[in-house]
């Protein structure tokens, strides 16, 4: 599992397999005996690479004990032509994603966000590529976010970006253009850019 925050991230890998994986430069090597730790530096911008000794049931129950869990759900939308659908809020280049409501299945959410904060309506949703995971503080306390990021197709139609959620743009992008604007943006986006094509995104 990776969690997250802003700019950093959070690797979680068994301990048994100390003597042979391969920690990233840059990451501070921890263990899960020192959770609060962990969670700190990561919240600071710290990359941590945490050992499991506990396991991932440990890591559950801390999760549930200190975060709200909440769900989200996107879409990496692309053309025919194949150029990808983007967004820029607050500074960052991003993809249409959003809660997921009451009643609503994780695909119908992000087709909603999809039409709502760029005017474009999907034509196909595809398959699911992947679920990251952020924590946040916002409203006056931490929140782990679940964000379901779906493959989907639609005409390349004039995008018109929701101004009241503080979208400033909603563009196509020629796709490496696309990952390379993902790999820049937030950690968990960049987790998404190697997903979706490791050997075109750009590295440090």
């Amino acid at each position: 599992m990776i969690i997250a925050c802003q700019d950093s991230l959070m690797h979680f890998c068994p301990a048994a397999l100390q003597g042979s994986a391969q920690v990233p430069n840059g990451c501070l090597p921890m263990n899960d005996l020192q959770l609060d730790d962990c969670f700190a530096r990561l919240a600071e911008g710290r990359d941590v690479w945490v050992w499991q000794h506990r396991g991932a049931r440990h890591l559950a129950d801390y999760l549930a004990a200190r975060y709200r869990f909440v769900k989200a759900a996107g879409g990496m939308v692309v053309s025919p032509e194949g150029d990808c659908l983007m967004i820029y809020r607050q500074g960052r280049w991003d993809l249409p994603k959003g809660m997921v409501e009451p009643g609503e299945t994780l695909v119908q959410a992000a087709l909603r966000e999809v039409e709502e904060e760029t005017g474009i309506r999907p034509t196909d949703t595809g398959r699911l590529i992947t679920k990251t995971y952020h924590i946040y503080d916002k409203y006056g306390g931490w929140h782990l976010k679940q964000t379901s990021w779906f493959a989907m197709e639609a005409q390349r139609l004039q995008p018109r970006p929701q101004t009241e959620e503080d979208i400033a743009q909603a563009l196509w992008v020629p796709r490496q253009d696309c990952l390379e604007r993902l790999w820049n943006s937030f950690a968990s986006l960049r987790l998404l850019s190697r997903i979706v094509s490791p050997k075109e995104s750009t590295t440090p």
